[in-house]
């Protein structure tokens, strides 16, 4: 039996993201009794570990830091600019449905490392990215020497 390698043909489509990460991040979004799952993700010969966190946990971390960081502006309009970035993420308060499973993924504390798993310097900060990009992942956080 031969196989035919036809230039032009499509190959087998890859899938566009892990059902199995999409399933963990659901569990977080839906808001049971499971708050954050550790995790680190293989993405594009970069490691990113973190902890997957709701999607209204994430926008309200967001609109905070994000309205706590303009000083410059009055009370009214700090208060303003917090509840629009807030209610982004109102919809992850509803119910998530099983089909479509989510597309982005947020993670609190993300920490970033080469693929040798050498950390790059910055502070653990808040992270959202595609669940299709990611290109694997394990459960549990790597930790930078300074931290350990």
């Amino acid at each position: 039996m031969s196989i035919d390698t036809t230039p032009g043909q499509p190959a087998a489509a890859a899938p566009a993201a892990d059902a199995f990460l999409q399933f963990l991040v659901n569990l977080v979004n839906n808001g049971s009794q499971i708050e954050s799952i550790g995790v680190t993700l293989q993405m594009g010969g970069m490691l990113v570990s973190g902890s997957i966190v709701s999607g209204a946990e994430y926008f309200d971390t967001f609109a905070a830091s994000f309205s706590g960081s303009l000083a410059s502006l009055d009370p009214d309009t700090r208060q303003a600019v917090h509840a629009s970035l807030a209610e982004l993420g109102d919809v992850f308060r509803l119910p998530q449905p099983i089909d479509p499973l989510p597309n982005y993924i947020h993670l609190a504390d993300a920490l970033f490392f080469t693929a040798d798993g050498t950390p790059i310097a910055g502070q653990p900060t808040l992270w959202r990215g595609r669940t299709s990009a990611v290109d694997g992942f394990i459960l549990g956080r790597l930790q930078s020497d300074a931290s350990a």
